[in-house]
C-alpha cells in the first residue's frame, strides 16, 4: 500500500475512535457525571494547558525516540488511559485519564505531521500527503459523531470510552509496518528556529484564529441569531466533512504554489464575512461550501510550508512548535468570539467583520513572507 494511503487509513481509524469520544466529552461530564459547568470549563482549560505541553514534549520525543516509535507508544498509551477510565468509571479518574489520552494524542499528532515531512519529496508531494491524510481523518469524523450520539443515548458515555480505547488499536498493525525515516538529529534540549519559520508562525496564528470559528462560535451564532436548530448546524458540519472527503484530494493536485495560501485566506475572510448576511439554512449551506473550500486550500498548504521551512535535523521540535502556535490560535478564537458574540447577535459585523480583518491580515503577511523567503524543493 502506498505510504500516503496507509497514513490516511490510519488517520481514518484513529479519527473514528477519537470522534466517538471527544464529540461528547464535555456534555458527558455535565450530564452523565453531574459536574458543574464551571468544572467543565476548568476541564477544557486543563486540556489546553496539557495539549500545549504535549506539543513540545511530543516534538522532542519525535526527534529523539523516532517518528514511528513515538506514534506507536502514544497510540498504545492513549488506549490504555481510556481503558482504565472505562474500568474505573469514577469522575475524577475519568477526567485524569481523558486528559492523559489527550496528551498522548497530541504527541502522536506531532510525530504524524513530522513523518509526512520525511516521506514527501518536494512541495507538491507534501501537499499530496497532507491532502490524502485530511481525507482519511475527515472520513472518520464524518461518521463518528453520528454513531457516538446514538450509542450515548442508548448506553451512556462509558461505552464511548471503551470504543475510543479499542478502535484506534485496529490501526496498530499498520502503524508498526511504517518505515522509520532516516534523518540526522540535532542533539541537546535546545534548538534554534530559523527566521523564515519564526516569521511564518505569525500569520499561522492568525490563520488558525480564523479556522477556529468553525465550531462553538459558528454554532452558537447560527442558533441564537438565525434560529438554526442544533440538528441543522450538525448538517452543516457534516457537509464540511463530506466535502473534504470528496474534494480534498482533487483540490490538492492544483496546490503547487505556496503563495496560494494567501488566496485561501481571502476566500476564508469573505466567506466568514458573508455569515453576517446569511438569512437562513439554505444560504448557510451555500456559505459552508466556500468556508470548506478555503479550508481545503489553506490547511494542507500551511502544513506543507511549515514542513518545508523546518530544519530536518529537528523537524519534530519544529512541528511541535507549529502545533503549539496553531493550537493557541484555535483556543484564542473561541475566547475572543465568546466576547464578541454578545454584541454579534444584534450587530453581526462585530464578530464577522473582525474575522474578515484577521483573515486579510494573515493573507497579506503570507504574501510578504513567501515573497521574501524562497521555498525550494527538497531533494532526497
Amino acid at each position: 500500500m502506498e505510504l500516503s494511503n496507509k497514513l490516511a487509513l490510519i488517520g481514518a481509524i484513529r479519527a473514528l475512535g477519537g470522534s466517538l469520544l471527544w464529540s461528547f466529552t464535555g456534555f458527558a461530564l455535565f450530564q452523565y457525571y453531574k459536574l458543574s459547568l464551571t468544572l467543565v470549563s476548568l476541564f477544557y482549560v486543563a486540556q489546553a494547558v496539557i495539549s500545549s505541553i504535549a506539543f513540545i514534549v511530543g516534538g522532542y520525543l519525535t526527534d529523539l525516540l523516532g517518528r514511528v516509535r513515538t506514534m506507536v507508544v502514544s497510540a498504545v498509551a492513549s488506549s490504555i488511559a481510556l481503558f482504565l477510565a472505562y474500568i474505573i468509571n469514577e469522575p475524577l479518574i475519568v477526567i485524569i485519564m481523558v486528559l492523559t489520552q489527550s496528551f498522548f494524542n497530541n504527541a502522536y499528532g506531532v510525530a504524524n505531521t513530522s513523518i509526512v515531512g520525511d516521506y514527501a519529496r518536494g512541495f507538491a508531494s507534501l501537499v499530496k500527503y497532507f491532502s490524502r491524510l485530511r481525507v482519511g481523518i475527515n472520513a472518520g469524523w464524518a461518521i463518528g459523531p453520528a454513531i457516538g450520539g446514538l450509542l450515548y443515548e442508548v448506553y451512556g458515555f462509558r461505552v464511548l470510552m471503551l470504543l475510543g480505547s479499542l478502535i484506534p488499536l485496529a490501526a496498530l498493525p499498520l502503524l508498526i509496518t511504517l518505515p522509520e525515516p532516516n534523518y540526522t538529529v540535532e542533539t541537546g534540549l535546545t534548538f534554534h528556529v530559523n527566521s523564515a519559520f519564526a516569521l511564518f508562525l505569525i500569520p499561522s496564528f492568525l490563520t488558525f484564529l480564523v479556522m477556529g470559528q468553525l465550531g462553538f462560535p459558528l454554532l452558537t451564532y447560527y442558533n441564537a441569531r438565525d434560529d438554526l436548530t442544533t440538528f441543522q448546524v450538525g448538517l452543516l458540519y457534516m457537509e464540511n466533512g463530506l466535502l473534504v472527503v470528496l474534494l480534498q484530494d482533487l483540490i490538492g493536485r492544483y496546490l503547487r504554489r505556496p503563495s496560494l495560501i494567501s488566496l485561501g485566506m481571502v476566500i476564508y475572510g469573505v466567506s466568514y464575512l458573508a455569515v453576517a448576511f446569511v438569512p437562513g439554512f439554505t444560504w448557510a449551506v451555500v456559505d459552508m461550501f466556500f468556508i470548506t473550500l478555503a479550508e481545503m486550500i489553506v490547511s494542507p498548504l500551511s502544513q506543507s510550508i511549515a514542513n518545508t521551512l523546518a530544519d530536518p535535523r529537528s523537524r519534530g521540535r519544529y512541528m511541535g512548535l507549529y502545533s503549539l502556535v496553531t493550537g493557541l490560535g484555535r483556543t484564542v478564537a473561541s475566547s475572543i468570539s465568546s466576547i464578541l458574540l454578545i454584541h454579534a447577535i444584534k450587530q453581526p459585523l462585530t464578530l464577522w467583520g473582525f474575522v474578515f480583518a484577521v483573515a486579510l491580515a494573515s493573507s497579506g503577511l503570507y504574501t510578504a513572507i513567501i515573497r521574501g523567503a524562497v521555498v525550494v524543493e527538497r531533494r532526497a
